[in-house]
């Protein structure tokens, strides 16, 4: 009974999780959808003109990827590791994920 009296939103941490959750899903993730959504205009031009795709696109979406899925796993408590840029940006090893090579 003593557990309801004593909120747990006292804790900093948890004030401190809500307002990385609005940070990522108010800007970060606009952000990287813009990025996405270039970079796929970009591929999609490559592949018209040129017939193939631009390896370092695919590896820095490939990067988005990992660090979007990094802050998801974060803002939906599934991690307690903060994303980029309160820790290291996640290495490839980090995620295990088919990796589409050209």
């Amino acid at each position: 009974m003593d557990e309801l009296r004593d909120p747990k939103l006292k804790k900093g941490d948890h004030w401190l999780r809500l307002f990385l959750a609005l940070l990522y899903f108010g800007v970060i993730f606009y952000l990287v959808r813009v990025l996405v959504g270039i970079v796929l205009i970009m591929q999609f031009v490559l592949i018209a003109f040129i017939g193939k795709t631009n390896r370092r696109l695919i590896e820095f979406t490939a990067d988005l990827n990992r660090f979007s899925y990094h802050a998801l796993q974060f803002v939906t408590w599934n991690s307690d590791d903060r994303p980029f840029p309160f820790s290291d940006w996640p290495d490839s090893e980090d995620q295990h994920s088919n990796h589409h090579k050209h």
